[in-house]
């Protein structure tokens, strides 16, 4: 009993008492995960060609009878 009490603290300084230190990684410890790949993401798509579309008809008023003062009724709208 004597001699384990006098050895076991010899053996602990001397790395020998219980762990070891293993070069390689053991069967039950986990590898590490390898680093992230970097994600490309595509440029956006160039916007679709310009298209041109006619501007709507203008209206005009077309007054049917007028008088001498500047007042007119009936009339309609006529596209340009």
């Amino acid at each position: 009993m004597m001699l384990r009490r006098i050895m076991l603290p010899l053996m602990g300084g001397a790395g020998l008492a219980g762990c070891v230190a293993y070069p390689q990684p053991v069967a039950y410890a986990p590898a590490a995960p390898p680093p992230p790949a970097p994600i490309y993401v595509a440029p956006p798509p160039p916007p679709p060609p310009a298209v041109y579309v006619a501007p709507r008809p203008r209206r005009v008023w077309v007054p049917r009878r007028c008088d001498a003062w500047g007042r007119c009724w009936g009339g309609y709208w006529r596209v340009r």
